[in-house]
């Protein structure tokens, strides 16, 4: 097979197709302490400013030859386009929710789908991904976004621990929450895609076992984020934090043409249970790729590949701190394959 475009590589492992190669485009958070350096864009200012975000993005690819660009850097765009009060975080942490805005029930009906294209930061991160295509379509680089999935964004907005204390005391309005916050990630999904994506990242961590269950998954978290890729004409990959396996069927139910799993869930059973799509992952992001050496992050990249990862990446996204030697040692591996 001839050598395939970093983006023809991603969609056609995406679509299912064959590829020449595993690809190691990581869906999700990219920057680091040096490539905020080398690119001159740092945390916090390049989650508010278009170029500093496109900069910074473009920097995982020309630093470390990670196979994609990516932005946000975040997961409060829309919390914060929803009238949430944001900590902006520094440039080893990332924009923090400090106070719900949905603390008083009564204040649902008075929150609206907001505009992307003039709402917070929703219109900065389109931007980016404007720019990010034109230096992409350059180099045959795949172009993602990242939108907050329905029930983490849920949780972002009435605060997490009382979104659960809703599934038991007022399931009624949980549902409609969630209806809402469905209906704020479709619009800015789409908008993100009609200025560049490529492919769209769900990313859902508060959708995880380890908070929900697997019954609370499928009966809530799963259709909302089913209803999400549902209405996008791009691949979507979803991730979810923490062991997925018990609900890894489910995952792949909803329609996610990529599955990105933690690196608590063994890859092995991941490609036992998930046929129906590419699965993404799952290098420890913090045991080996901030504190390991290169010896270990190729040692790991080769035993998730043997164990059927599709498209080699952490799993989870990359620490601010982690040295660019380490990720280029997953990369380098996955161009010599």
């Amino acid at each position: 097979m001839p050598e395939l475009s970093s983006r023809e590589r991603l969609l056609a492992i995406l679509d299912g197709e064959p590829a020449d190669r595993p690809s190691c485009a990581c869906p999700l958070q990219t920057a680091t302490l040096e490539m905020m350096e080398r690119s001159g864009a740092r945390w916090p200012d390049a989650h508010y400013d278009a170029k500093k975000m496109a900069d910074l993005a473009y920097a995982a690819w020309k630093c470390a030859d990670i196979e994609s660009v990516r932005v946000p850097f975040c997961l409060t765009v829309e919390a914060e386009a929803l009238g949430c009060s944001i900590h902006s975080g520094a440039d080893t942490s990332q924009p923090s929710v400090e106070r719900p805005v949905l603390a008083d029930k009564d204040a649902l009906d008075s929150l609206s789908v907001p505009d992307p294209s003039k709402t917070g930061r929703m219109p900065v991160v389109a931007t980016a991904l404007g720019l990010l295509s034109e230096r992409a379509d350059r180099h045959g680089l795949p172009v993602i976004g990242g939108v907050v999935g329905p029930f983490t964004l849920a949780g972002q907005i009435r605060g997490i621990e009382t979104l659960l204390i809703d599934s038991f005391d007022d399931y009624d309005f949980l549902e409609r929450v969630l209806a809402f916050t469905t209906d704020v990630c479709v619009a800015y999904a789409r908008h993100l895609v009609a200025n560049g994506a490529d492919v769209i990242t769900l990313i859902d961590p508060s959708a995880t076992t380890e908070l929900i269950g697997p019954e609370m998954f499928a009966s809530l978290a799963g259709p909302q984020l089913h209803a999400v890729i549902d209405s996008l004409d791009v691949p979507v990959v979803l991730h979810i934090c923490g062991d997925t396996t018990e609900i890894l069927d489910d995952m792949q139910r909803i329609g996610a043409k990529g599955i990105s799993i933690d690196h608590l869930v063994d890859m092995a059973v991941a490609r036992e249970k998930v046929r129906s799509a590419a699965l993404v992952g799952n290098i420890n992001p913090i045991d080996t790729l901030l504190f390991g050496d290169a010896r270990r992050v190729v040692d790991e990249a080769r035993s998730c590949i043997e164990k059927g990862a599709d498209i080699l990446a952490p799993g989870c996204g990359i620490s601010p701190k982690t040295p660019l030697d380490n990720i280029r040692a997953y990369t380098s591996y996955a161009h010599g394959l």
